[in-house]
């Protein structure tokens, strides 16, 4: 992938598989997002974009949901 932008993110609100999948599919939607990678135990994110993203396009994705998302780093 060329001129692809990572973040990790902190995801809150996750429990289960469910919730992860959930949060994939729905940050997976964003405009620009290639790429979700979600790990529970960290409770973390890791999004791909061929752009950058505010993170309030990616609460947006979240929306109607009980999850909340934080930016921690880019790579």
């Amino acid at each position: 992938m060329e001129n692809s932008i990572k973040h990790t993110y902190q995801i809150g609100g996750m429990s289960c598989g469910g919730c992860v999948a959930t949060v994939k599919n729905r940050l997976s939607s964003a405009p620009g997002v290639t790429s979700v990678s979600v790990d529970l135990a960290k409770k973390e994110a890791e999004i791909t974009s061929s752009a950058i993203i505010k993170a309030d396009t990616l609460q947006d994705a979240l929306k109607n949901t009980h999850y909340t998302i934080a930016e921690l780093k880019s790579v």
